[in-house]
């Protein structure tokens, strides 16, 4: 033992020797400054969280995949899926009807512009489960009640409005004619029931109690814009100009609501965020059209948005999944082009560029998917996954609702940004 004592000392006498001879030795600087100098050059740190440049062919890739997701997860009555676990393969059937709603819209959307037989049946088939569930309420409406909810929510009404007028759009003289009566009969209903619950300040109720009758007049920031953009599209494709008096009248009631009285008086900006996409492309509709009055305050508002959603509520830096975003910056884009705006579009443009690009290594099998790991290294990924897109890098579930707006986005960017050469 006194041995192996003596060892010990001789090691630490030995070491606080050569500490003392490092501490006295001149700091070579030098030598820290080559180590020091890469992380000094700009651009160094971004290039850590570099994503790959998206092209026309890449975003297609990706519009493709989520097609394959969408149909994938489509049941037989026409509903979605709501929610799918990347691992155990589980699956939620949350029939929140206005997520449903949504993604039957982006589904019309698909079609639109990327037209094939599949999804053409597919978005008939979902359109169909709506058109069975419409009933006569008891104040003398018709409208659907999907999933059999007490409530119908104004929201999921607008939704599915949007989806006929985007069905119709461009397709109407291909469909047989019973086909087409049926659902401009179901757009006029449920546009009907829109007006029944416009409020006086420009909003709409909430939701409609189908038991008893009674609105509910809370107005929902999100149901207002979704409601306001189902309005002008039916405006602008389908001939419904009588709807212009109500836009004309609720579009900068909406603007003062959402936007300058909140951010005058330091109001819940979660509420400008809720009409954000809605109210961009909103205001993008009704510039297109060339309607007024309200031209040069939509196209401002929509402006302000974007600056809002850049500057105040630091839209880049945010984690998870933006494509609901990403819908209102192209709208915002469309309209800095017909007002040749070219100092909004270049910012709109590059931006959504930067963000699009890591939204899509959110993808299941995308363009992009080797960048995040958690998906390339999926062991197995769940049956029927392939195109989901999850709503965060650290997240293992695809929603529904998250491949309907980042689709829809993509949608947005192929047209106007990536455009055929």
């Amino acid at each position: 033992m006194r041995h192996i004592a003596i060892i010990c000392l001789c090691v630490l006498s030995i070491a606080v020797a050569c500490a003392q001879d490092a501490a006295s030795a001149p700091f070579d600087i030098a030598a820290l400054q080559r180590k020091l100098a890469p992380f000094g050059e700009k651009g160094h740190w971004e290039r850590l969280e570099k994503y790959p440049e998206i092209t026309r062919a890449a975003l297609i890739q990706s519009i493709e995949a989520a097609r394959a997701y969408y149909l994938s997860q489509q049941k037989q009555d026409g509903r979605f899926t709501y929610l799918l676990n990347l691992v155990t393969g589980n699956t939620s059937d949350d029939n929140n009807s206005v997520r449903q709603a949504g993604a039957l819209w982006g589904l019309s959307c698909l079609n639109r512009d990327r037209f094939n037989e599949p999804t053409r049946r597919a978005l008939l088939l979902g359109m169909d489960y709506y058109a069975k569930s419409t009933r006569i309420l008891p104040t003398g409406e018709q409208c659907s009640s999907p999933f059999g909810e007490e409530n119908i929510t104004t929201g999921t009404i607008a939704l599915y409005c949007l989806s006929i007028v985007e069905f119709l759009r461009g397709q109407a003289d291909t469909l047989p004619a019973d086909t087409k009566e049926k659902l401009n009969r179901q757009l006029d209903l449920h546009l009907a029931f829109l007006k029944s619950q416009e409020l006086p300040d420009g909003s709409w109720c909430r939701s409609y109690n189908v038991p008893s009758g009674v609105r509910n007049n809370e107005a929902s920031p999100y149901y207002d814009g979704e409601t306001l953009l189902a309005y002008c599209k039916a405006a602008r494709y389908c001939g419904r100009t009588d709807l212009l008096e109500r836009i004309n009248d609720s579009l900068p009631r909406l603007v003062e609501r959402y936007l300058t009285d909140i951010w005058l008086n330091q109001g819940d900006t979660d509420d400008t965020k809720g009409f954000y996409q809605w109210g961009c492309m909103a205001c993008d509709e009704y510039v297109a059209a060339g309607w007024e009055p309200c031209g040069d305050v939509a196209a401002l508002a929509a402006k302000a948005l974007t600056w809002w959603q850049l500057e105040d509520n630091h839209l880049e830096i945010r984690g998870g999944n933006v494509g609901y975003a990403v819908e209102g910056l192209m709208a915002t884009w469309r309209i800095a082009k017909l007002k040749g705006d070219t100092e909004t579009m270049a910012v709109c443009e590059a931006v959504t560029k930067r963000i699009m690009a890591r939204l899509m290594t959110l993808q299941v099998g995308g363009p992009f998917v080797d960048c995040n790991p958690n998906l390339k290294n999926l062991p197995k990924a769940a049956s029927k996954s392939f195109g989901g897109i999850v709503a965060s890098r650290d997240q293992l579930v695809v929603r529904i609702d998250v491949v309907q707006h980042q689709l829809h986005a993509m949608l947005m960017m192929l047209k106007e940004l990536y455009t055929e050469p």
